[in-house]
């Protein structure tokens, strides 16, 4: 799942919505702009800076880090699409395979990807000189 251009801090959505950089927040706040990038990660306390954020973001102190913002923010990361059920079985150990799991799954999805998993190690083994064929 490829989460370049997603925004999971809900001070970053904010901020990018309006249309700042961090070195423009930094300038309103009067901190250096990595000052802000710490808060903008929850790196460093923002207490002293929340109410000129809010008025910034016009948005009340208490909805600078959460509220309506954050639930849009947790809605897009629940209904990504996004997902990937990889695997990649070793050469000469029967048996083994490697997986590479990332997104989210259904209950069904799961179970149908590990059926799938189990019925090709069962189908695969490995020959005398170590190459894997299709067994039936």
């Amino acid at each position: 799942m490829s989460n370049f251009n997603k925004n999971f801090s809900p001070l970053q959505k904010r901020r990018v919505k309006k249309g700042y950089s961090q070195q423009e927040m930094s300038k309103h706040l009067g901190i250096t702009q990595s000052q802000y990038s710490r808060i903008e990660k929850g790196q460093t306390n923002p207490a002293k800076h929340i109410k000129r954020l809010s008025e910034i973001l016009c948005c009340d102190p208490n909805e600078v880090f959460c509220g309506e913002i954050q639930k849009k923010i947790e809605d897009d990361f629940l209904n990504d699409k996004t997902n990937s059920f990889q695997r990649m079985f070793h050469e000469r150990k029967e048996g083994y395979v490697h997986l590479k799991i990332d997104g989210w799954f259904t209950k069904k999805q799961v179970s149908e990807n590990y059926k799938m998993l189990i019925r090709e190690l069962n189908e695969w083994r490995i020959n005398e000189g170590g190459i894997r064929w299709k067994h039936k």
